[in-house]
């Protein structure tokens, strides 16, 4: 009885521990690898980057991790990445990616508003 007590505790130990991983160090670690690809595909790189916020957050019904970051060389913009790893949110790259003008605090979405940034959307480089 002993050693089904003990398989069962093992069992119990294993799912407990695969599901902390699962729901906090697993998405934290996913979006990292996601965003840093999405910055590495506008050019940016961790050097240029003066401030970066890390936090979760929810978007229309999605939750998911926000990246606040402010870069060295583009001071009057915020840029914001949200990673989500539900697949029906962002198939594509799991990122979505906004700029916010800091001088008046609109978000930048118009073609000509996102010519002046620095590191514009990936789609814009096409």
């Amino acid at each position: 009885m002993k050693k089904y007590m003990t398989i069962f505790l093992l069992l119990i130990i294993g799912f407990s521990g695969f599901y902390i991983y699962d729901n906090n160090f697993k998405p934290w670690n996913e979006a990292e690898k996601y965003i840093n690809k999405y910055m590495e595909a506008q050019g940016g790189s961790k050097d240029d980057i003066s401030k970066i916020t890390k936090e979760k957050a929810k978007i229309a019904s999605y939750d998911g991790i926000l990246y606040k970051v402010s870069y060295k060389n583009d001071p009057n913009y915020k840029y914001q990445y949200f990673y989500s790893d539900d697949y029906y949110a962002l198939y594509i790259n799991k990122v979505l990616f906004q700029i916010h003008d800091l001088n008046d605090g609109h978000e930048l979405v118009k073609h000509d508003e996102l010519k002046n940034v620095k590191y514009p959307p990936i789609y814009l480089d096409k």
